[in-house]
């Protein structure tokens, strides 16, 4: 397969998570909206979730750099800004469409962890690593333990809250709101 079809094959699987969920996706639906034949599939990904896991793994790959700014504000911000509030719902949808299949389904879990999960907190502390080594944020300062948490959890809590996708505007005022004084830096 080129690497072009898998581009498609990987896009229209995850596009169908986020339509039906996880639980409710079959390959016999996969197939007919890849226009795959259900046997290539098992064959070369064993099941749903193998190919899931790919997939997920797949859509990670161009995720780019986390910002330098010179400052953890500018840092923080330009992460909320890499993202339009489209690409947010989609990653949003995708994650609630999978969250429960993910207590049940061990390699799912673990896909979502290290292809999704892993690698937004990582850069998130890497911008507060930096912040800590620039003295603007105390090493010992208590907020530091959860900061992955509190920039994770309005990305996937904000629909179930308000019914809609948090806005970058949104964003922008929350990382200046709670991110930060969390941190012990003073809004604007």
């Amino acid at each position: 397969m080129t690497d072009e079809r898998l581009g498609e094959l990987y896009t229209g699987t995850l596009g169908l998570v986020v339509e039906h969920g996880y639980e409710k996706l079959t390959m016999d639906q996969i197939a007919e909206a890849t226009r795959s034949s259900k046997a290539t599939l098992y064959r070369q990904w064993g099941g749903k979730s193998g190919l899931v896991v790919e997939a997920l793994a797949c859509g990670i790959d161009s995720t780019p750099e986390p910002p330098d700014t010179g400052s953890l504000r500018g840092d923080l911000l330009a992460m909320v800004d890499q993202g339009d509030t489209e690409s947010r719902q989609y990653d949003a949808d995708l994650i609630a469409a999978i969250m429960h299949a993910v207590r049940h389904d061990a390699e799912l879990a673990e896909a979502v962890r290290s292809k999704i999960l892993d690698p937004a907190r990582a850069d998130i502390r890497a911008v507060v690593d930096r912040a800590v080594q620039r003295g603007e944020v105390a090493a010992d300062c208590p907020g530091l333990e959860f900061v992955d948490y509190v920039f994770i959890a309005p990305i996937v809590l904000h629909h179930l809250l308000e019914g809609d996708e948090p806005s970058g505007d949104f964003l922008r005022r929350y990382v200046e709101g709670a991110l930060l004084p969390a941190l012990g830096i003073r809004p604007n």
